[in-house]
């Protein structure tokens, strides 16, 4: 009886921290000139290949969700400013595990700020996991 006991309860110890682990979508919320736009990144093994948004005029943006041998399991965020054409970054965030997984109070990154400096564009974001 003690040993089956002890055997469920490892059984549940370990599908929980299963579940605490797995990676599910990363959803960011961008605001530049009064618009929303939803950014969605699902995990992936190539970073390089996830492509830039258009945000706007004046900015891409650009989520990359990955776990890689090298670097382990993480979150990317960048933001490009195109004041000449050309995409240069001009803001970068990473964060690891553990994310906060709230809904509210803008998710695991806060709410930020970047400024486009030749434009003094202001764009806004805030990224949550989703369950």
């Amino acid at each position: 009886m003690k040993a089956s006991i002890a055997i469920a309860s490892i059984t549940l110890l370990g599908s929980l921290a299963s579940a605490g682990t797995q990676a599910g979508e990363v959803r960011c919320h961008v605001i530049y000139g009064g618009e929303e736009w939803i950014v969605d990144a699902a995990p992936t093994a190539t970073p390089y290949k996830v492509a830039n948004r258009k945000i706007g005029r004046y900015f891409e943006f650009k989520v990359v969700q990955a776990e890689l041998p090298s670097a382990g399991r993480f979150v990317r965020i960048y933001t490009y400013g195109i004041s000449t054409g050309d995409p240069v970054l001009i803001h970068q965030a990473s964060f690891r595990p553990p994310f906060d997984r709230r809904a509210g109070d803008w998710g695991f990154t806060g709410f930020q700020y970047v400024y486009e400096p030749s434009k003094s564009s202001e764009l806004q974001y805030w990224c949550r996991m989703l369950p």
